[in-house]
């Protein structure tokens, strides 16, 4: 998957969709949902601090960039 995406409008999306949930930065807490700094290349399940569905600890879903595309 090509990465061409529009930063800008990527954060804009990020601040209206998703920020209330989530944190990105470095250091940043986890909420309702967990952090996601770091996401590319984790394992789904494994921020740490967060509880996580036994179903979401066991997927065996390694976080890239299609498999966020294609989750979202």
């Amino acid at each position: 998957m090509a990465d061409n995406g529009d930063a800008i409008a990527g954060a804009a999306l990020f601040k209206a969709k998703c920020a209330n949930c989530h944190t990105c930065h470095e250091g940043g807490p986890n909420k309702q949902g967990p952090s996601l700094y770091g996401v590319i290349g984790r394992q789904s399940g494994q921020a740490a601090d967060y509880r996580y569905t036994v179903a979401n600890k066991t997927s065996g879903v390694t976080w890239t960039t299609e498999a966020l595309c294609n989750y979202l």
